[in-house]
């Protein structure tokens, strides 16, 4: 077992190799339309990972994750463009701009504080209760969106201007993204191999033998779902600068299943399979499914999100610990069966 999992960590080594250093020369290599497009699912992939936190990791289904990432992107977009308090919180209306990096944090923090209400409240329920709250989160906030449009833009949005953007070359926005998923990884990839990780997991596999054993399973579950919220928030407000639009599709369900989709398929609670099926899914989704679909005949009632379950479907007939566990399942019998054979 210990030379399989040396195995496994060899082969995670390489393929973070392999992913950094494609990332890095992909501008050159790809046109700007695909550059632009691979920036985002850089954003797109932290808000998977983070998902994975609070249902991965601490076992607790959160189906409202996109509500932090709108309370990011909207608190990262009010403070670009203050003025939009006019008539309604005047006071706020005369705040300066934030700089870029304070407006990303700032988006975070509320999600994270706001995960920390919710978490208070809900996160002593088991089983389904939490899941069933979650899900109706984003309906009350997108009702918000609506009802408050001259603040948040309703249906339409706004825009925060080109000059507020991670940055003008749209090569050098997609080295910031690349930047602040790597970062985002790395301390969620710390906190989850930290003993506070292991404490995620003991209240995943077992609330009741956790407290036994004395960990304070509703406090891990709060801090989860903070962790969680914060760095959906963090996706979501630099999705808005990266982008420079603001709308109520960063609430919206599509994109909520799209994370649940990309987690999923790729394995929840292994930090790597979640980046693993965020890729396959944005890109399937955003580009080869685009291209692929006006092939198909038009009376085959298929389009990319029967493609897509379908693909979920088939991995939890097939995988249902998701695609990487299938392939650490893989490495374990080979490196089993070489062992054997050398003995």
């Amino acid at each position: 077992m210990k030379a399989g999992a040396g195995k496994m960590d060899l082969k995670k080594i390489v393929l973070g190799v392999i992913f950094l250093a494609t990332s890095l020369i992909a501008p050159a290599m790809l046109p700007e339309a695909y550059v632009y497009l691979l920036g985002m699912m850089f954003l797109f992939l932290i808000l998977v990972i983070s998902w994975d936190v609070i249902v991965g990791y601490t076992g607790q289904v959160n189906l409202g994750h996109t509500v932090f990432v709108g309370l990011g992107a909207y608190t990262a977009a009010l403070m670009q463009v203050p003025s939009r308090f006019e008539g309604s919180i005047d006071f706020l209306a005369g705040m300066p701009q934030a700089p870029i990096p304070i407006s990303i944090l700032a988006g975070g923090i509320v999600a994270g504080l706001f995960g920390f209400a919710i978490g208070v409240i809900t996160l002593r329920l088991r089983g389904y209760y939490f899941a069933l709250v979650t899900a109706i989160l984003p309906l009350v906030f997108m009702k918000s969106v609506f009802v408050f449009s001259e603040i948040f833009g309703g249906e339409e949005g706004f825009s925060i201007g080109l000059e507020r953007s991670l940055a003008g070359d749209v090569t050098l926005r997609y080295y910031y993204a690349l930047m602040l998923f790597l970062l985002s990884f790395a301390i969620i990839y710390a906190i989850v191999n930290s003993r506070i990780g292991l404490r995620f997991r003991a209240v995943r596999d077992d609330e009741d033998l956790a407290e036994s054993i004395g960990v304070n399973v509703v406090r891990y579950k709060i801090l989860s779902f903070v962790v969680s919220s914060f760095f959906g928030g963090i996706g979501g407000a630099a999705i808005i600068h990266y982008r420079i639009t603001i709308g109520p599709d960063l609430y919206d369900i599509p994109l909520m299943l799209l994370i649940i989709l990309s987690a999923v398929i790729g394995g929840l609670g292994t930090l790597y399979g979640p980046v693993f099926g965020g890729i396959v899914i944005y890109l399937m989704k955003s580009w080869w499914l685009r291209e692929m679909l006006p092939s198909i005949p038009e009376w085959l009632p298929i389009n990319d999100d029967v493609i897509l379950y379908a693909i979920l479907v088939a991995v939890g007939v097939l995988a249902p610990e998701g695609i990487w566990g299938k392939v650490k399942e893989f490495i374990r019998e080979r490196s089993e069966i070489k062992s054997s054979q050398s003995t």
